[in-house]
């Protein structure tokens, strides 16, 4: 059970990018962020007194860029919510940060608050790649980050890269892992991109104004990260993630074990006590609803046991541990083997996923094809 918080403000929108943000003129920031502020606490009280299924374990504020918030006010609000809500001991306290937008006295100041890990968005270590993609960082800005993060305290630093970027070739990508490695974080996520629908980026591809890696060579490259970074000692534990040992994402891990979490903030998703739900990604109208004292919701929906069966197997096979056939009867009464028979002896016979140890998870072949597993459990 964890939090998560959405900060919607950013620079510089990303041309990739869809998740909801702003990029909020100076004269506009200060009013609007103190009142978005205000609204995400109201929104934590409001599920504070209805949460009744004990500790919260993880905290992790996104974006948008959070650390474009002045640090004081960002660590005044994780203050709060570690003080206003209900989290066990040393919960995992996660913030997303550009390299631009950290400095050493934010990352003081973000370390006094509780924060105990940082995910930082570094992509590339190629400033023409970086430019290509919209990003307003540097990559000599990345390693003044990280140094940064280690005298503030904190040791936990995840690095976001990319790979199948405009132009980017096997070579920068290469050269990205080890440059990215050569700074000993504790966990990297390798994420291929992919063209949202609407993103300036996608429209360009589709006009033929801007050319991206193909698919054989996307399939290389993250075949170059899983082999360059288990050699380098990481836990490849989730398609994307890899870790140091006893340094997995906490909170991530309740994506992918489908368990519930709170959302809060404008555009955010959550899942508690089998509803599912999305808040307006409407920076305005999120103000408005809590102002009036009321949820913010876009859509809700009930999810029914056989639709919460049919997700734990799918975001669960992203999971190189996959899924425990114990755990899922425990949980839902009934073994995996009886809801999914037939789809599960046709991805055996595909090679996509195999069954050992009483897990079923996916092959090395079905790392590379896990729409498809995922989309097998699809009822």
């Amino acid at each position: 059970m964890g939090v998560y918080v959405h900060i919607p403000f950013c620079a510089q929108k990303c041309y990739y990018c869809d998740f909801y943000s702003v990029v909020v003129s100076r004269e506009d920031f200060t009013s609007l962020v103190g009142s978005y502020l205000v609204s995400l606490r109201q929104e934590a009280l409001y599920y504070r007194d209805r949460w009744k299924d004990g500790h919260l374990e993880s905290l992790f504020i996104g974006g948008g860029t959070p650390t474009v918030l002045p640090p004081e006010e960002l660590a005044g609000l994780i203050s709060w919510f570690l003080e206003e809500l209900p989290f066990g001991a040393e919960p995992e306290v996660t913030v997303e940060a550009n390299p631009q937008s950290l400095t050493a006295a934010g990352a003081k100041v973000l370390a006094e608050a509780g924060v105990n890990r940082i995910s930082l968005g570094v992509q590339a270590f190629q400033n023409h790649l970086l430019e290509a993609i919209g990003r307003v960082h540097r990559a000599e800005q990345v390693k003044a980050s990280v140094a940064a993060l280690r005298q503030a305290g904190i040791s936990n630093v995840n690095l976001d890269l990319m790979f199948g970027l405009p132009g980017q070739s096997q070579r920068e990508w290469t050269e990205t892992l080890e440059s990215a490695i050569a700074l000993e974080p504790s966990h990297l996520s390798c994420y291929g991109l992919i063209l949202e629908e609407g993103t300036p980026l996608e429209k360009w591809v589709s006009a033929g104004l801007v050319e991206v890696p193909d698919d054989d060579l996307q399939a290389e490259m993250y075949e170059t990260a899983c082999r360059i970074l288990k050699g380098a000692g990481y836990e490849h534990y989730e398609i994307s993630n890899f870790a140091l040992p006893a340094r997995r994402s906490r909170h991530n891990l309740l994506y992918w074990r489908n368990q519930p979490f709170i959302g809060l903030g404008s555009g955010a998703t959550g899942y508690i006590q089998n509803c599912r739900y999305r808040n307006i990604p409407d920076l305005w109208r999120y103000i408005q609803c809590w102002r009036a004292g009321s949820p913010a919701y876009e859509d809700a929906e009930h999810v029914s046991p056989e639709q919460e069966m049919d997700e734990t197997m799918m975001v669960g096979m992203r999971l190189l541990e996959g899924v425990d056939e114990a755990s899922f009867r425990h949980r839902y009464g009934v073994s995996f083997w009886d809801v999914y028979q037939a789809a599960i002896a046709d991805l055996l016979d595909r090679g996509l996923v195999k069954y050992t140890e009483g897990r079923l998870r996916v092959t090395a072949r079905g790392l590379f094809l896990e729409n498809q597993v995922s989309q097998a459990f699809l009822r």
